[in-house]
C-alpha cells in the first residue's frame, strides 16, 4: 500500500497541476483542525430538508466561522465539517485512478476527479443508499470545486434535485496551517 497522501494517489501526476493551497490541503497527513469561513444556502423544500437532516448537511448561514477536522491516512480520510448549524461527517477512500468514494450517512457516493487551471472538480458517478443502487434518473445535480486564492483553500459544493430544488450549497475557505492543530 502506498504511503502517499490519498489525493496524490488518486490524481497521480495531475496532482502537481493543482493550485498550491489545494496541494497543501490534500498533502496533510494525521490529525488537523482548520478554520475558515463559509456561507450555506439550505434546502428549498420540506423533502429536501429531511434529506439534509438524514445526511447531516448544513442549514442556511451567511459568512459564518467554520471549523474543519481532518484525519488523513494514506488509505482513507475522515472529514468533519463543523458548520454553526450542523456537523457533517464523511469518509473518503480511493477507488482507483481519478476515482473517489465518499460515505456520508446512509449514502455512498462515487466521484471522478478532474483538474483544470489549478482547480479540482468532482463529478458524481454513482450513488448507493443503504447499500442499494440509486437510479440515475433520480441523481441530484452535484458540484464540488476546490481552488486556491491568496494562500487559502477555497471550496464551492452543492447538490440540487431537479423536482425539489436545492438541497444544499456551501462555499468558503479554510486557512491552511501546515502544522495544523490537534482536534
Amino acid at each position: 500500500m502506498s504511503q502517499e497522501p490519498l489525493y496524490r494517489q488518486i490524481l497521480g501526476s495531475e496532482f502537481a497541476a493543482l493550485d498550491e493551497p489545494v496541494r497543501r490541503f490534500h498533502s496533510l497527513q494525521g490529525h488537523h483542525r482548520l478554520h475558515g469561513r463559509c456561507t450555506v444556502n439550505g434546502a428549498e423544500h420540506a423533502v429536501g430538508r429531511f434529506v439534509c437532516a438524514m445526511l447531516g448537511l448544513p442549514r442556511r448561514i451567511s459568512d459564518a466561522e467554520f471549523q474543519f477536522d481532518l484525519e488523513a491516512e494514506p488509505d482513507a480520510e475522515i472529514w468533519i465539517r463543523h458548520f454553526p448549524t450542523r456537523t457533517m461527517r464523511s469518509r473518503l477512500e480511493r477507488l482507483g485512478a481519478n476515482r473517489l468514494r465518499e460515505r456520508l450517512g446512509p449514502a455512498t457516493l462515487t466521484f471522478s476527479l478532474d483538474t483544470d487551471g489549478g482547480c479540482l472538480s468532482m463529478r458524481l458517478q454513482s450513488i448507493r443508499v443503504l447499500g442499494l443502487p440509486w437510479p440515475r434518473r433520480w441523481f441530484p445535480e452535484v458540484w464540488a470545486f476546490e481552488s486556491g486564492d491568496r494562500g487559502r483553500f477555497c471550496f464551492d459544493v452543492g447538490a440540487r434535485l431537479r423536482a425539489l430544488g436545492s438541497l444544499v450549497a456551501y462555499s468558503g475557505y479554510l486557512e491552511i496551517d501546515v502544522h495544523g492543530e490537534p482536534p
